[in-house]
């Protein structure tokens, strides 16, 4: 069923057809429909969430090819069963209509024995939704329209009226889109798919941007240097390798968060989507080296106030958008050749997080960690299994910079980033990461002690140690904001 809209002009009814687009979301329907077993029942697209669906658009009952095809599909319907996904036929014959074709026999031209259900769409509305119908003869084509589980349109076919569809053709078209990734010609489901990111050497294109050079890589994914084909600038991709669908929705709508963020202090975000089949964040291009390199020697005092209340001013810009890092450390901030500080990979962590849990009785790492030993300088993924839940929770960061609430796998705010910042400006001060000598589950540990950051803070400079105080404490309520920062480092 479609919102009707009305012409002012002339005051009838009309349909409203908005375009169908491969890769949005496919049209809504209610539909009465006949059954397998001759029932009847109002079908809705939200009836098939969660699994795959076909749908089979035909001219009409009893016609010549009609039923070769849809009894084709309906032989295999097993091997889509096996695939997750459901199949429907829509025509504009009424479900009376499709009743009495279900109960004729092959032999005089009807689909006994059909495996799925058939809709009735009498005036062509959802037809005329999918693209598929023919004004001048008032039927649709024959189309086909393969449509995910969260409602997003992966495949279109329409066909003229005498053309069948193979369904070999169509299981192979969902095992691809089913496998991810990009699928050569002659492409089988054994094949696997073609690894998009293992490609993207300099001078190969990717959407619109030619690849320079890699200028790193990590946990998620890989950052290259690349030229924008449009705009004619440069630009940095942040390429993250594979996830599941709704971890990379997620990603990307974070990303995209991120992108209203406007200060000299952040790295711009120019944009966040999928760019051929990889999630992709494209970011301004920084010359310079990250803080991580020159820290070893600590600051002075006076270099460091500068630098840590620009650093401030710029994670200050970033919550006042709602924008947690999440992975806030040396490595994440950048300093331009004036030495002017940029944070990088805003949101990135925290994206890719799984959802939280209240509090982490046994932290280790993920089975694809691999078995060397784990730097706590690096952002890491953790599985976390707790005791007041069976529900699996996650903790991704660097255990060398991480709160303590991020370290029990909790949902992080504002304050976590406070935390870590205070890591940051300790190491500045003294030239030493206050982990740098532990392990990752000794830091765990060591951030559900009451007396850490007494222990930190007798080496820093008895001028910030009150600051750090505040902004290590255990309890996240506890730490000032970045605004409050911003005003201390300005005094």
């Amino acid at each position: 069923m479609l919102s009707p809209t009305r012409d002012d002009t002339s005051g009838n009814v009309m349909t409203t057809v908005p375009p169908c687009i491969v890769g949005s979301s496919a049209p809504e329907f209610t539909l009465p429909a006949a059954l397998p077993d001759l029932g009847q029942q109002r079908l809705q697209s939200a009836d098939y969430r969660g699994r795959w669906l076909a749908i089979l658009f035909y001219p009409r009952d009893f016609s010549f090819v009609c039923p070769t095809e849809l009894t084709g599909f309906s032989a295999e319907k097993s091997r889509f069963d096996e695939r997750g996904c459901d199949l429907l036929g829509i025509s504009i014959d009424s479900v009376e209509s499709h009743l009495k074709w279900l109960q004729t026999p092959s032999s005089a031209g009807g689909v006994e024995g059909l495996q799925f259900p058939l809709a009735s769409d009498p005036h062509g509305e959802l037809c005329k939704r999918f693209g598929v119908w023919r004004e001048q003869d008032g039927l649709p084509n024959r189309g086909l329209f393969l449509i995910d589980p969260s409602g997003q349109l992966r495949y279109a076919a329409s066909y003229d009226l005498s053309v069948g569809r193979n369904v070999e053709d169509v299981l192979r078209s969902l095992d691809a889109l089913q496998a991810g990734g990009v699928c050569p010609a002659n492409w089988k489901r054994a094949d696997g798919v073609l690894d998009v990111a293992s490609l993207l050497q300099p001078g190969r294109v990717l959407g619109h941007y030619r690849i320079e050079r890699e200028l790193g890589r990590g946990a998620f994914g890989q950052v290259l240097q690349a030229d924008d084909l449009r705009l004619e600038r440069k630009v940095a991709l942040k390429v993250i390798s594979k996830q599941d669908g709704q971890t990379e929705t997620k990603l990307l709508r974070e990303a995209r968060s991120a992108a209203s963020i406007n200060h000299p202090n952040v790295c711009t975000v120019y944009s966040a989507d999928t760019i051929d089949t990889l999630p992709t964040i494209v970011m301004e291009y920084l010359e310079g080296r990250p803080l991580v390199e020159v820290i070893g020697h600590g600051f002075d005092q006076r270099r460091f106030r500068r630098m840590a209340h620009k650093i401030a001013l710029g994670l200050s810009a970033a919550h006042a958008q709602g924008v947690v890092h999440g992975d806030l450390k040396p490595a994440n901030i950048l300093l331009r050749e004036n030495n002017e500080p940029v944070l990088v990979d805003f949101g990135l962590a925290q994206s890719l997080r799984q959802n939280g849990v209240e509090s982490a009785a046994e932290v280790t790492p993920s089975k694809d960690a691999g078995e060397s030993p784990l730097d706590p300088s690096k952002t890491l993924e953790f599985a976390a299994a707790t005791a007041t839940t069976s529900r699996p929770g996650g903790i991704s960061g660097t255990p060398a910079y991480m709160s303590p609430e991020q370290a029990s796998g909790e949902r992080l705010n504002e304050s976590s980033d406070i935390f870590s910042l205070g890591l940051i400006f300790a190491q500045m001060l003294t030239g030493k990461s206050p982990m740098s000598d532990l392990s990752v589950i000794e830091i765990i540990t060591s951030l559900r002690r009451k007396d850490f950051v007494e222990s930190l803070v007798e080496k820093i400079p008895s001028t910030y140690r009150a600051d750090l105080v505040d902004m290590l404490a255990m309890k996240p309520e506890e730490r000032p904001s970045a605004g409050d920062v911003c005003q201390r480092m300005a005094q």
